[in-house]
């Protein structure tokens, strides 16, 4: 971005005042060529606006060398406007007092060199006699020569044709209250202005271009510190624009002064002229910072989000690989207990995790929503992170979920172990039919209501690592549960029927009666033998005989088995074993 010259009245560097001209160009610097009043640009204006240049008859024109000419005329038709400029200019050529042949020289200079357009060049001729004899005679002669359109006058009333009075200096009958030192002095504080203004400009300048083409990082860290250089170096060469801004106040303010003539209410004007040029200097290099500015905090946010994301996807993904690894649900209440415990520990660190997941989700979504934004790649990143998100908070729930069934199902073997603990004990104890029908009614506390139901149960909840100790326990319920049921029908079937000191053997059974007194018998010599040891278990014993007998009995068909098999617990429990 370039801005336009600040003071674009003052024309170029070898055009400056107060000796500001370079030391090793030939001749006088402006500053010294303006105070013999050589030329003047007294801020005059002709009837159609056109600036006014004035030669005026000091008789020292012919000192000026080609460079410094140059040079003071380069200032002078700097001093306008560049629209007024633009225009063209008229030149007042006084030359009553002089010679002709000063005319004719004035004329020739200007015509090798005037760095602008040249509308008309009024001449007013010499006074004297001869001279203005030869000038009648030299005037239609030459003329013709220049590429100028020139006029000569007799008189100044000739000028007021082509001016108004309000335009003119009192030497030429005009109105105009010009002071040459008070012209000088304002032109000096002007061009220190300027000065300043260039200075500014190139500082301006110099900075957006660095700003524009620095690398911004890919560290946020980095790209922070770049953001808050490049906001301090703002801050700077604001601070210098609103001191500037203020010199260029107090300027105006002191070019604003009662009775001011029309050169000096040119002075204002070109002050005013300053300001406006600053102030909108000042609105686009902020303009220009603002967009910047929101590219570089956008690239900062970004990073930042990149960084974010990096980091929660590799907390993720290492989440995610300990809930993988987490597949032991232990074999024992205490231990299922321990794993709970620290299942509810990581979930715990993985909450926090996933909320620190969901900001970045969050950041990412709102970092979208900006124009300067890339959305594809944004998104897909904030995919990636929902998509370990829900994995990881799956893998959660599903452990948690299967270590609930596991300690449910260690309470249910605990409760079935217990159950048959006490069954064997009211089987091998005096228990009633009271004992008995509550021992069935508690069964129901774990699920127990058929054998075949409660094993399938188990096993529908049992993992690899739990799976031997259902089948064990399963088989023990069953056993225990058989036995029960027979001491309770045996017990139903006693109190049904008044006690007899013989008990029959019914017709059915005759057949398989010595088989199972025998094994009986065995079991009830073992059984006394056996219960005295410490692990001694009732059940496992009675299990025992049952299936040797199961095994001896000679009928094949399933529906003499179970009856030889129901014949048996009835004998035991007519024996009270």
């Amino acid at each position: 971005m370039r801005f336009p010259p600040y003071f674009p009245s003052c024309g170029p560097p070898e055009a400056e005042c107060d000796g500001c001209s370079s030391e090793n160009d030939e001749g006088r610097s402006v500053g010294e060529l303006l105070l013999p009043q050589y030329a003047l640009a007294t801020g005059g204006l002709a009837r159609d606006h056109r600036p006014l240049i004035t030669f005026p008859d000091n008789n020292n024109f012919h000192v000026l060398t080609p460079s410094e000419y140059r040079r003071l005329l380069l200032y002078l038709t700097s001093v306008p406007s560049l629209l007024e400029a633009e225009m063209g200019f008229h030149i007042i050529i006084d030359r009553r007092k002089d010679r002709w042949n000063s005319v004719k020289a004035t004329l020739l200079r200007i015509s090798e060199f005037f760095p602008g357009v040249i509308h008309t060049v009024y001449v007013l001729r010499p006074a004297s006699f001869l001279q203005k004899a030869l000038s009648e005679v030299s005037s239609k002669l030459f003329k013709e020569e220049f590429r100028f359109r020139v006029l000569v006058c007799s008189c100044v009333e000739e000028l007021y044709e082509h001016f108004d009075r309000s335009q003119l200096t009192p030497d030429l009958g005009g109105e105009l209250q010009y002071s040459h030192s008070e012209w000088i002095q304002q032109r000096i504080a002007l061009e220190k202005f300027s000065t300043l203004m260039k200075e500014i400009s190139t500082k301006l300048d110099e900075f957006m271009h660095e700003i524009c083409d620095c690398d911004m990082g890919n560290d946020p860290a980095q790209t922070k510190d770049l953001l808050d250089c490049q906001e301090s170096s703002y801050k700077a060469l604001k601070t210098e624009l609103a001191s500037a801004t203020t010199q260029g106040e107090e300027l105006l303010t002191q070019v604003r002064k009662p009775n001011l003539t029309y050169n000096i209410i040119s002075h204002v004007a070109a002050v005013e002229r300053l300001l406006v040029q600053l102030e909108e200097t000042e609105k686009q290099f902020d303009n220009f910072w603002k967009k910047h500015s929101m590219k570089l905090n956008h690239w900062l946010k970004f990073r930042t989000f990149l960084l974010n994301f990096k980091q929660m996807q590799a907390t993720l993904d290492t989440h995610l690989k300990a809930a993988c690894d987490m597949t032991e649900v232990g074999e024992t209440a205490n231990r299922v207990d321990g794993l709970i415990h620290e299942a509810n520990d990581f979930e715990q660190l993985c909450n926090g995790d996933l909320e620190a997941a969901s900001s970045v989700i969050d950041e990412g979504e709102t970092l979208m929503q900006d124009p300067l934004s890339s959305v594809d790649h944004i998104e897909s990143k904030c995919e990636e992170l929902r998509r370990t998100s829900a994995l990881l908070l799956d893998k959660i729930q599903k452990r948690n979920l299967l270590l609930a069934k596991a300690r449910e199902v260690m309470d249910r073997i605990d409760k079935a172990n217990e159950w048959c603990t006490t069954g064997v004990e009211i089987l091998a104890g005096e228990g009633g039919l009271i004992a008995v029908d509550k021992l069935i009614e508690d069964a129901k506390t774990f699920g127990l209501t058929s054998p075949e139901e409660f094993r399938e149960m188990l096993m529908q909840s049992a993992t690899q690592e739990t799976r031997a100790l259902v089948t064990q326990v399963s088989q023990r319920v069953e056993d225990v549960w058989l036995m029960v049921t027979v001491k309770r029908a045996t017990l139903q079937r006693a109190a049904a029927k008044p006690a007899r000191p013989v008990q029959s053997v019914p017709p059915q059974s005759a057949a398989i009666q010595p088989l199972a007194e025998k094994i009986v018998e065995d079991m009830i010599e073992e059984y006394h033998k056996a219960q005295h040891i410490s692990k001694f278990s009732p059940e496992k014993h009675l299990s025992k005989y049952l299936k040797k007998y199961q095994n001896n009995t000679t009928n094949n068909t399933k529906q003499n088995s179970k009856k030889s098999f129901n014949f048996l617990f009835w004998y035991c429990s007519v024996l009270e074993i």
